[in-house]
């Protein structure tokens, strides 16, 4: 293979892994905006430049981790743990599924929830409702169209980020004047350090997201790559995260004047911008992201624990038993309401990962990468 064709072979892969993070990252929770404003918007001026702070730590803390698995083959969780936490890997890997059991019924919790708010917003549907209608149809599609779904997850990515666009240049035009007016009294809602601290708390549950990242990352066989993934991850979640936050805060005063505007903060700007296409477009791309995130995170559950227990009982049982205790934890969780779950569940996450995760990562994990290059300088 020549040297271009290796070229593009490789901007390819680091490109295909970006778009795992972005996938990811862009899921239920951060399409409605509600994620945004619970962790960036709602300090008020800090949001403009605060969401690219916090993605570029996150780039920094998935670099890390895609370096250390791709020198020790490590591209499972529980195998980063092992030398991510060494000598107390044990602990490590007692960790990492904890969080993500956690991360998972929460997740999965905010899907459920922003399907109920979706219904009701749109239909007048009760949100109780509607969470156990979202709940039913993220149990069907578990049990007989997870590989679908996941077909599909790539599409939706690739939907909503067209989809936020073109609500994005109308949205921020609309906001407009409401931006100059935070620009021109920079005012901070609460204290800078609070605005920072839940700037680390949104790195914190998003640091989990390296899980998926390592999965995914057979092919960044080089450091080199490993950089070029970030770099390329960190631009373009970046600047998707900035420009929402943006739009939001310039449209956040409006957004205020509504009974509950910020539950469905971009849904209602779409409303504002009276573009019935579009707000038909973006509602059925937002719940089949809810769908993606449900789904998805539970069939991974489903997956980590198929093996585990119950062995009387057939593959298909035991699938069906997890994915619907998963679920029904995750219905109950629903009814506490999209923004809570957002704001006190993943909350709570990140005040943990912040330590336990993002820490070692930015910190820990440079320090062991070098010392296994200095040791295997042959590696690239």
């Amino acid at each position: 293979m020549d040297k271009d064709n290796l070229g593009k072979s490789g901007l390819a892969t680091m490109f295909s892994v970006a778009a795992v993070w972005f996938g990811t990252h862009v899921g239920g929770g951060f399409a409605t905006g509600n994620q945004t404003v619970q962790y960036f918007v709602k300090f008020g001026y800090t949001a403009l430049f605060m969401p690219a702070i916090i993605i570029i730590l996150l780039g920094w803390c998935y670099y890390n981790g895609a370096v250390m698995a791709k020198n020790h083959k490590a591209f499972r969780y529980d195998e980063l743990a092992h030398h991510l936490y060494a000598p107390f890997s044990t602990a490590g890997k007692l960790f990492f599924d904890i969080a993500f059991f956690v991360l998972v019924v929460v997740g999965a919790g905010i899907a459920i929830a922003g399907g109920g708010k979706l219904f009701a917003s749109l239909w007048g549907l009760n949100f109780y409702l509607g969470c156990i209608i979202t709940g039913a149809i993220f149990f069907i599609l578990t049990i007989f169209g997870a590989g679908l779904v996941r077909k599909a997850s790539t599409v939706i990515t690739v939907m909503i980020l067209v989809c936020l666009i073109a609500l994005l240049i109308p949205g921020l035009s609309l906001g407009s004047q409401g931006l100059r007016e935070v620009i021109s009294t920079k005012h901070v809602e609460g204290s800078v350090f609070s605005a920072i601290w839940n700037g680390l708390l949104y790195a914190g549950f998003q640091s989990l997201v390296v899980a998926s990242i390592i999965s995914t990352s057979q092919l960044l066989d080089t450091t080199k790559k490993c950089r070029g993934f970030a770099i390329i991850g960190t631009i373009i979640n970046g600047l998707m995260t900035a420009l929402c936050a943006i739009m939001i805060l310039g449209n956040f005063a409006a957004l205020s004047q509504l009974d509950d505007g910020m539950s469905l903060p971009i849904f209602n700007i779409a409303k504002f911008l009276n573009r019935p296409v579009l707000l038909y477009a973006y509602s059925l791309i937002l719940f089949s992201a809810f769908v993606s995130t449900g789904v998805g995170v539970v069939f991974g559950l489903v997956t980590r624990f198929e093996k585990v227990g119950l062995q009387s009982l057939s593959l298909e049982q035991r699938r069906i038993i997890i994915s619907l205790v998963s679920i029904v934890l995750a219905t109950l969780l629903s009814f506490a309401g999209l923004t809570k779950l957002i704001a006190v569940g993943y909350g709570w996450i990140g005040r943990v990962c912040v330590f336990l995760l993002v820490i070692p990562l930015a910190i820990v994990a440079p320090i062991k990468n070098a010392k296994f290059k200095k040791e295997h300088p042959e590696v690239e």
